[in-house]
């Protein structure tokens, strides 16, 4: 099934951006330790933006983008209210952008995305940034989850998200998650954080022909 030009989640908006992007900071920490100085970024499944100002200090150019409209919305009030150079905020599908010429960056960065996508649309995008990035970091739910409370909450979340998003994540996880994906893609894994935050999964993945 292809990704559709919007697909609203209902927690999306101002409930996402107020209570579930903060708890994503320990995780952007450490994405800026994989981004380089005056680089150039993009956030893929940006949500309403936490990522892009939280590293545009260090970047060249940010640009975000959501299937989420309420999501963008939110982004782009924020972006008005504090005017910066260099960030841009797309609503749409993400690999239609490259495919239409959304060129090159140095870093794709996708938090807590792939595991929601179908396994085809997954793989398309990945390729599709293998081509488009020099590098690509990942942030996932570790395969498998961990047997405690952080295991439980986490799976609670995501099946409260709607069956069909549950669905795609329980294949993600049973395909052995970013291992399993990397593998398929054929992209070679530069570094990786486990566990920090707990029962989470980095990865720098990049274009394993072009390590050749």
């Amino acid at each position: 099934m292809a990704m559709t030009a919007n697909k609203d989640h209902w927690y999306d908006g101002r409930f996402y951006d107020l209570l579930i992007a903060p708890n994503q900071d320990r995780v952007f920490k450490s994405i800026r330790e994989f981004v380089e100085d005056r680089s150039s970024l993009l956030d893929v499944g940006c949500g309403t933006g936490r990522l892009v100002f939280t590293i545009a200090d260090k970047c060249s150019r940010v640009v975000g983008i959501d299937l989420s409209k309420r999501n963008i919305d939110v982004a782009r009030r924020h972006l008005a209210k504090r005017p910066a150079a260099g960030i841009e905020f797309h609503h749409g599908d993400a690999l239609q952008f490259l495919k239409e010429g959304g060129g090159r960056f140095d870093t794709a960065v996708l938090t807590y995305v792939l595991h929601e996508m179908d396994p085809g649309d997954r793989v398309a995008l990945l390729r599709a940034l293998a081509t488009a990035a020099g590098q690509i970091v990942v942030a996932e739910y570790a395969a498998p989850q961990p047997r405690n409370l952080t295991g439980v909450l986490n799976t609670l979340v995501e099946r409260a998200a709607g069956a069909e998003h549950f669905a795609n994540f329980r294949e993600f996880l049973a395909r052995d998650g970013l291992v399993g994906l990397s593998k398929e893609v054929g992209l070679a894994v530069a570094r990786e954080v486990r566990g920090d935050p707990a029962g989470s999964h980095i990865m720098v993945m990049r274009n394993a022909r072009m390590d050749q």
